[in-house]
């Protein structure tokens, strides 16, 4: 089954951070697959561990960082994930001071339009793009 991304500006419907990010109930790593595996055009994929479970999703970029977000090889946690049906979405920059004391910093905190958190972590020997106001969407396959 082939799945289009969207590569066009969509509107930015920011969730309020919750106060308790203590629980990770899943991890994601990105583009860990061979190089010939990875689709071209600013898009990647991934896998998310939730629950014991193994899901494969495709990340395309909104904008020129989100597109250079959504090709970069790393790993990262999901934070306020309940059901892995709320993890499909537009992923934005969480702003700053959002993210509560205590938990891991660097990297890149993005939130979805159902308030599930993406911490994604600085590659290693590389930097993480300036997302701004782009965006990247994920879509579970």
């Amino acid at each position: 089954m082939s799945l289009s991304l969207i590569l066009s500006a969509c509107v930015n419907s920011a969730v309020p951070v919750q106060a308790n990010l203590v629980e990770v109930p899943g991890t994601v790593e990105l583009n860990q697959a061979p190089p010939t595996d990875v689709p071209s055009a600013g898009g990647g994929t991934g896998t998310v561990f939730f629950h014991g479970n193994v899901y494969e999703f495709a990340i395309g970029g909104l904008g020129l960082d989100g597109s250079a977000v959504a090709i970069i090889r790393t790993t990262g946690e999901v934070y306020q994930l309940a059901d892995i049906a709320r993890f499909s979405g537009i992923y934005r920059k969480v702003p700053a001071g959002s993210v509560v004391p205590g938990q891991p910093s660097g990297g890149l905190w993005l939130q979805n339009e159902r308030a599930t958190i993406l911490h994604l972590q600085t590659p290693p020997g590389g930097r993480m793009p300036v997302i701004g106001g782009d965006a990247v969407r994920v879509v579970l396959k």
